[in-house]
């Protein structure tokens, strides 16, 4: 027979949920479920039964199991049928839940750790532009799933991708030579906000050859921004579209543009509603496969 203390050590659990496993009367509502081999007011021993018992509570526990789910999770463990199987995925689901929240308040932590040596004047635009780094970087892992391309075509977008972030960073900062720099000459912002201001539908022709001509300066370093006079733009192919570097391009902008957290620094710099336009265009360009070819 074994003492509660040497069950504690043995089991890992502590006293008052050895108590709460085993007693109703408890300060934290116990749940009494288990009766152990010795059970008297102020005396409890414990035989091999129990150790076996408290040792399968102590790997629930490990498990991310509350005190609460412990006695059906023993019954689905001890009964024939498919409910322990059943029991364990939507526990593996909830902790990875919880891990992708975690892991997102860490990548927002760190964010804010990016800003700590900056001036207070510049903290913001410190923060933004590590959240707007880590958004570049997601969408280049989420393309590179998608698509299969080698190494240099995925660094050169991501190098465009950064001088995008560069430039919304430098136009939010009000820098002057702004206009010089990024993937957008004046005239495309011109033609987005005329897009966005018109109500046009983002999966026209006119607004996936916008979504093109990003990915083109993206992958490329320029934006085919030719004399369009006298050429309505829903008459256009999308330009580029058959390059493989433009074509990744365009799915890790379907990403970029997807993430919540990127709305404010381009809505700030394209103007209300053109957030939700990039999204849905980018959308409609990565899922375009006539496009794609």
């Amino acid at each position: 027979m074994w003492e509660r203390s040497q069950v504690e050590k043995l089991t890992g659990l502590s006293r008052h949920m050895i108590q709460d496993l085993c007693y109703h009367n408890t300060k934290s509502g116990g749940l009494g479920f288990w009766e152990p081999a010795v059970s008297k007011p102020g005396y409890s021993r414990f035989d091999e039964g129990d150790l076996y018992m408290f040792y399968l509570v102590g790997q629930l526990k490990r498990a991310g199991f509350t005190l609460a789910e412990v006695e059906s999770a023993v019954s689905d463990i001890l009964e024939d049928g498919d409910a322990l199987e059943q029991t364990v995925r939507a526990k593996a689901r909830m902790l990875h839940d919880r891990r992708a929240e975690y892991d997102g308040k860490l990548a927002a932590l760190e964010c804010l750790a990016d800003a700590v040596a900056a001036q207070p004047t510049e903290r913001l635009f410190a923060v933004m532009e590590a959240a707007l780094a880590r958004s570049v970087e997601r969408a280049i892992e989420r393309a590179v799933h998608v698509l299969d391309v080698d190494a240099k075509v995925a660094a050169r977008v991501r190098t465009g991708l950064d001088g995008a972030v560069a430039w919304l960073l430098a136009v939010l900062r009000g820098d002057e030579d702004a206009t010089g720099c990024g993937p957008e000459c004046p005239a495309l912002v011109e033609r987005i906000v005329e897009l966005v201001a018109d109500g046009v539908a983002p999966t026209c022709t006119a607004a996936k050859q916008v979504i093109w001509d990003i990915a083109h300066k993206v992958a490329c370093g320029q934006v085919s921004d030719a004399d369009r006079s006298g050429v309505d733009d829903d008459m256009r192919e999308p330009a580029d579209a058959g390059d493989v570097t433009s074509q990744f391009a365009v799915c890790a902008l379907a990403t970029f543009f997807s993430e919540a957290e990127n709305g404010v620094p381009i809505e700030l710099v394209f103007g209300n509603g053109s957030f939700a336009f990039f999204a849905q265009a980018a959308r409609a360009c990565a899922a375009d496969r006539d496009g794609c070819r």
